[in-house]
C-alpha cells in the first residue's frame, strides 16, 4: 500500500512538471505566488495577526516557531514565482514582505529593489523599499531629529544586491549582485585565514550569538567579511559592461582593538593593480564605520581577479587587529556615493521617489492615535518628520500622542519643537501653544502657571486657532490664571466674556463669569443667570450646582443653597465640598 502511495505521489510530481513545461512561465509564477500567499496567511494566523494587509502594512518579524516555518515556506514559493517570471511585480513584493516577516531586511531590499525597477511609477514598491531600508537602519539613525539637511541619494534603479555575504542566512552564504556571476574564491592566505563571517549589531549585553560590533557613532547591522590581520582573499568576478565601483565600509571590532595599536591597512587590487589603499587607525574605527570605494571602470565587461588584503600598520603591530569589510557591493560608478548613504536616509529617499507625502503618513498616524495605538502613531509621525523635516505638523501630532500616553514632558518637548520648526500646513499656529498651556497648568506637579500663562498669551497673539472652541478655551484659561494670580476683576472678566463670544456653549466660562460678576459687583442676578446658563448647557456639571449654591448661601437663600448642594451630591455622592457646605448650613 505504501509502495503504491509513493508511486502515485511520484506520478503527480512528474505530471505537474510535464504540464508546467507546457504552461507559460507567468502561469507557473502565479501558481507559486498563490501558494506562497496561502502559506503567509497561515503564518500570520499562527502568530495571531490574521487580517493584516493594505498599503500601510508593516511586517514586523514573526516570533512564533510555527509562524516562522510557514513564512519560510512562503518565501520559497515566492522565490520560485520570481524565478519562473522575473517580471512579476507582485511576486517580488510578496517575496520582500516574507523576508521582512522573517527579519531578513537585506533580502527584502533586494526584492523590493527589483519591484521598483519593474514598476518605478507604482508607489507601493517604493513604500515597501523604504520599510526595508528602515529595518536595516540602526535605532540611533531612526531618531526624530533629521539632523543637517543634505541631498538625499538618488534611488532610480536602486542598488545592486550585495555580492559577498547574505546577512540573513545562517550559516552565511554568498549571493550574486544583479548582473554579476557568483564570485569564486581563488585563494586564502594569511596568518589567520579569512572566514565567511556574519557580524550583526547587538547590544553589549545581548545573550548568545556572535559578539556584535558596537561602534558608538553608528551601531549599524552590517554584513561583514572579517578576519584576523594579516589576511588576503581573492575572488573571481565578472563585471558588467557599464562603469562600476566597489563600495564598502571599513571597520574594526572596538572590543579587540589594542589601546596602542597602529591600525589596519585596507588594500584592493584588480588583476594585481592596486586601486585602493587606506590605513584605518584605531581612533578612526572607534568613531564608526568608514565608507570607501574603489573604481573598477577600467575592467568593465571583463572577468577579473579581485584581491582584498588586510595588513598591520607601519609598526607591524597586529595586537587586537580584528578587521572587516562591511556591506561590500558592486554598483554603477555614478551611484557609488548614493549607495554609501545611510540606510535610514535611503528609506526617506525611497518614499520621496514613490511620491509618498508627510501628510499621508500623518493621516495614518492620526488613525492609529484616535484608536489609542499611540506607539504606532508615533512611528508614523517620526517618518513624517524624516520625510519633511522642515514641517511642524508631525511634531504637533506627536505631542497629542504623548499626551494620550500621559507623558507630559515628551508632549511639551514635541510642542516646543513644533513651534520652533513652524511651517505648518494642516496645523494652526496657536494650537501647540494652547496645548503647552494646558500641560503647564493642569498636568505637571507642581503647576507652572506662569509658563501656562505665557503659552496662552502666545497662542492669543498668534490668533490662528484650529477652531473657535480652542480659541475660547484659551481665553477662558488665561482668565482663570489671571483670577488665581489676583489680577483686577475687569481683566479676567474680559477673558471669560471673550470665551463666551467665541463659544457660547463653554459652560465653565459662564460659571466663572457669573462668579466674577458676583465678586466684583455683588450682582446675584447676573451671577445666577450665567451659572444657570452653564447648567442648561451641562446638566451633569456638579460644580455649576455647587457654585450656584455658594451664591445662594452668601445671599442668605439657604433653602435654595441646600437644593443646589443636594443636586451636586446626587450627581456625585462623593463630592466632599458639597457635603461639607450642606452640613454647615444652619438648621431651619
Amino acid at each position: 500500500m505504501c509502495r503504491m502511495t509513493r508511486i502515485s505521489a511520484a506520478l503527480v510530481v512528474v505530471t505537474f512538471f510535464a504540464l508546467a513545461l507546457q504552461f507559460p512561465p507567468q502561469l507557473v509564477a502565479l501558481y507559486y505566488q498563490e501558494q506562497g500567499v496561502r502559506a503567509l496567511a497561515r503564518a500570520l494566523l499562527a502568530e495571531g495577526r490574521a487580517g493584516e494587509g493594505g498599503l500601510w502594512l508593516e511586517p514586523e518579524p514573526l516570533t512564533h516557531p510555527d509562524a516562522q516555518a510557514l513564512a519560510a515556506q512562503a518565501l520559497e514559493r515566492f522565490q520560485a514565482a520570481v524565478q519562473a517570471d522575473p517580471a512579476n511585480f507582485q511576486a517580488h513584493r510578496w517575496l520582500g514582505r516574507a523576508a521582512l516577516l522573517l527579519d531578513r531586511p537585506g533580502d527584502a531590499v533586494a526584492a523590493f529593489s527589483a519591484a521598483v525597477r519593474l514598476r518605478p511609477h507604482n508607489p507601493l514598491g517604493w513604500w515597501d523599499l523604504g520599510l526595508a531600508y528602515e529595518r536595516l537602519a540602526p535605532p540611533l539613525a531612526t531618531s526624530w531629529d533629521n539632523g543637517p539637511e543634505e541631498e538625499e541619494p538618488a534611488l532610480a534603479g536602486e542598488p545592486s544586491r550585495p555580492f559577498l555575504i547574505d546577512r540573513t542566512s545562517s550559516p552565511p552564504r554568498r549571493i550574486p549582485a544583479v548582473g554579476l556571476e557568483v564570485p569564486s574564491v581563488e585563494s586564502n592566505a594569511g596568518a589567520s585565514l579569512p572566514v565567511w563571517g556574519y557580524a550583526r549589531w547587538l547590544m553589549p549585553d545581548a545573550p548568545g550569538g556572535w559578539p556584535g560590533w558596537w561602534v558608538p557613532a553608528e551601531p549599524v547591522p552590517r554584513t561583514v567579511l572579517f578576519a584576523a590581520v594579516p589576511a588576503t582573499v581573492t575572488f573571481q568576478v565578472s563585471l558588467p559592461v557599464t562603469p562600476t565601483a566597489l563600495v564598502f565600509w571599513m571597520g574594526m571590532d572596538p572590543a579587540l582593538q589594542a589601546p596602542q595599536g597602529d591600525g589596519v591597512v585596507y588594500q584592493v587590487e584588480v588583476e594585481g593593480r592596486e586601486v585602493f589603499s587606506h590605513t584605518l587607525r584605531p581612533e578612526e574605527a572607534r568613531a564608526g564605520w568608514w565608507p570607501a570605494q574603489a573604481d573598477l571602470t577600467p575592467w568593465a565587461g571583463r572577468t577579473v581577479r579581485l584581491t582584498l588584503t588586510l595588513d598591520p600598520g607601519s609598526a607591524g603591530d597586529t595586537n587586537g587587529d580584528w578587521a572587516g569589510w562591511g556591506d561590500m557591493q558592486v554598483v554603477e560608478a555614478v551611484r557609488a556615493e548614493g549607495v554609501l548613504a545611510s540606510a535610514d536616509r535611503r528609506a526617506v529617499a525611497a518614499w520621496r521617489a514613490g511620491g509618498i507625502s508627510a501628510q499621508q503618513l500623518i493621516k495614518a498616524g492620526e488613525a492609529a492615535r484616535k484608536a489609542r495605538r499611540y506607539e504606532e502613531a508615533l512611528e508614523w509621525y517620526r517618518r513624517a518628520v524624516r520625510l519633511e523635516p522642515h514641517r511642524g505638523d508631525p511634531w504637533y501630532y506627536a505631542g497629542l500622542a504623548w499626551e494620550g500616553m500621559e507623558r507630559w514632558e515628551e508632549a511639551l518637548a514635541a510642542y516646543e519643537r513644533a513651534v520652533a520648526v513652524g511651517s505648518f500646513t494642516g496645523v494652526h499656529h496657536s494650537s501647540p501653544y494652547y496645548r503647552m498651556g494646558v500641560i503647564y497648568q493642569w498636568r505637571l506637579e507642581p503647576r507652572q502657571v506662569d509658563a501656562a500663562l505665557a503659552a496662552y498669551e502666545a497662542a492669543i497673539e498668534a490668533d490662528d486657532f484650529s477652531a473657535n472652541w480652542e480659541a475660547a478655551d484659551c481665553h477662558y484659561k488665561r482668565g482663570e490664571i489671571l483670577q488665581w494670580k489676583g489680577a483686577k476683576p475687569d481683566e479676567y472678566i474680559r477673558e471669560f466674556q471673550r470665551a463666551i463670544e467665541l463659544n457660547p456653549r463653554h459652560d465653565w466660562a459662564h460659571i466663572r463669569l457669573g462668579l466674577a460678576y458676583y465678586a466684583r459687583d455683588r450682582d446675584a442676578i447676573a451671577a445666577e443667570a450665567e451659572i444657570r446658563q452653564a447648567i442648561a448647557l451641562s446638566p451633569r456639571n456638579k460644580w455649576a450646582y455647587y457654585h450656584l449654591g455658594e451664591v445662594y448661601r452668601q445671599e442668605g437663600r439657604l433653602d435654595e443653597a441646600k437644593a443646589m448642594y443636594e443636586k451636586a451630591l446626587e450627581i456625585d455622592p462623593n463630592f466632599e465640598a458639597a457635603r461639607r457646605q450642606l452640613g454647615d448650613l444652619p438648621d431651619q
